[in-house]
């Protein structure tokens, strides 16, 4: 266990980290959405974020209080010619998060409810 901190990972993550049953709303689900570690208080999220095809997000962990932790998903781009950008929120083995996906100039807006397996 040690040595898992002394990789720099921070110790908000570990919750967070996890296999969720998710719903992207009004889109698709139940499916599983990923969370792995990264780097310091980073975390990866795979997930269909538009309800079909699977990528890869990093995302950023903040603590709000103590039973709240604040998700940062940085303007980024999985796939080409999408970029996703997105915040939410972890408490409770329970996650939402909201997004945006622009793909091929077209916005759309997403929400995704999960909870921790």
């Amino acid at each position: 266990l040690m040595s898992f901190f002394s990789c720099g990972i921070d110790e908000e993550v570990i919750p967070v980290v996890g296999i969720y049953r998710t719903h992207v709303l009004g889109v698709a689900g139940p499916f599983d959405l990923i969370i792995s570690t990264h780097t310091g208080d980073n975390v990866l999220i795979e997930a269909p974020f538009d309800g079909e095809n699977w990528m890869i997000v990093e995302a950023d962990l903040d603590d709000k209080d103590e039973r709240v932790i604040d998700i940062d998903i940085p303007k980024q781009t999985p796939e080409n010619n999408m970029t996703i950008k997105g915040d939410g929120f972890y408490s409770d083995r329970t996650l939402e998060l909201s997004y945006c996906i622009i793909q091929n100039g077209i916005k759309k807006d997403y929400t995704i409810v999960a909870s921790k397996r």
